[in-house]
């Protein structure tokens, strides 16, 4: 090769050098680009998500605001209920015995059907106002409870001898199974009285004739330190839907007749609140034409019993 090829190569080698470098560079500068485009917009993502989380935050405790002015209010409206409705009812109770002094409530039988109603009624917005309260001093003035030992083989056949009375006149069927060898629970048993009065008024206002409740009682299946109550009855089924809901204040199931059955809607929401109380859980299960309500207790006192409640029903029918 000449002296005058090498000259001509040498000089050809520095455009080829910069072409290259002004490639690299605008690839780095386009790279750059790029990567300021995913920060920015990194950055506004994560800007939306703060607005969004502090106006969820603002929401749910504007929620919170206004449920607790429910609550106030509802407290308040029982209170105030209270006293007319009291009133109301020792009226009607005087004008009935000036009646019946006058001798007319034989001869119309009238009066008597409408001093009746005028009863049931009273009745029924005395316990409407009555279960208010209740859940208002659940929610607000939460106190520890002094819980006792209580062996439920004792104690479950002198509580439901009422409502066997009651099945019966209603036709339907009435089954209790509690083995004798069951180790005693920690309870409260006025608090427990009143759950298992509201399950059991429950599941006779909503049984079919023909229809069985039953109370069935297990060491669990699950959890060996924990006890099972079973409360269930047969022709009523509740949509999976709207089990979530169930325990939800003055929440009716779809389809259920309010002026068939009764009631004043706060029945399962005291339950859930009592159970809560006695350091118990509860839980419902239905399916193939049953409905069985689920309570948890534990063995050793004063412990709380912690996590889901166990679906470890076992058939007793």
């Amino acid at each position: 090769m000449t002296k005058q090829n090498l000259t001509e190569q040498g000089n050809a080698r520095p455009p080829l050098r910069r072409s290259r470098q002004k490639q690299i560079y605008q690839h780095v500068k386009q790279l750059n680009a790029e990567l300021e485009q995913q920060v920015a917009n990194q950055c506004a993502i994560a800007i939306r998500q703060s607005r969004l989380y502090q106006a969820a935050q603002n929401h749910v405790q504007e929620l919170e605001n206004l449920n607790r002015l429910k609550d106030d209010f509802l407290s308040a409206v029982s209170h105030e209920l209270r006293t007319p409705i009291t009133n109301i009812k020792m009226a009607a109770q005087m004008l009935e015995v000036k009646l019946q002094q006058a001798g007319l409530l034989e001869s119309d039988s009238g009066v008597v059907q409408y001093l009746q109603i005028l009863r049931d009624e009273c009745d029924r917005e005395t316990n409407l106002v009555n279960d208010l309260l209740d859940l208002s001093r659940l929610e607000t003035d939460i106190k520890p409870l002094r819980l006792s030992s209580t062996r439920l083989q004792d104690w479950l056949p002198y509580f439901v001898e009422p409502f066997q009375e009651r099945v019966k006149n209603q036709r339907q069927h009435f089954q209790i199974y509690i083995p004798s060898d069951l180790p005693s629970v920690q309870t409260e048993p006025s608090m427990l009285k009143r759950i298992l009065t509201e399950l059991l008024n429950n599941a006779c206002k909503y049984t079919p004739r023909d229809e069985r409740i039953w109370i069935a009682v297990q060491v669990s299946q699950v959890n060996v330190d924990a006890l099972e109550l079973h409360i269930g009855n047969s022709g009523v089924e509740v949509a999976e839907t709207e089990r979530s809901r169930i325990f939800d204040k003055f929440y009716r199931v779809p389809g259920a007749d309010p002026y068939r059955h009764g009631g004043t809607g706060l029945g399962l929401a005291l339950v859930k609140k009592l159970v809560e109380q006695i350091r118990a859980t509860i839980q419902v299960t239905s399916c193939s034409g049953e409905t069985i309500f689920t309570l948890n207790f534990t063995f050793q006192p004063y412990a709380i019993y912690v996590g889901a409640a166990r679906n470890a029903y076992t058939s007793f029918h």
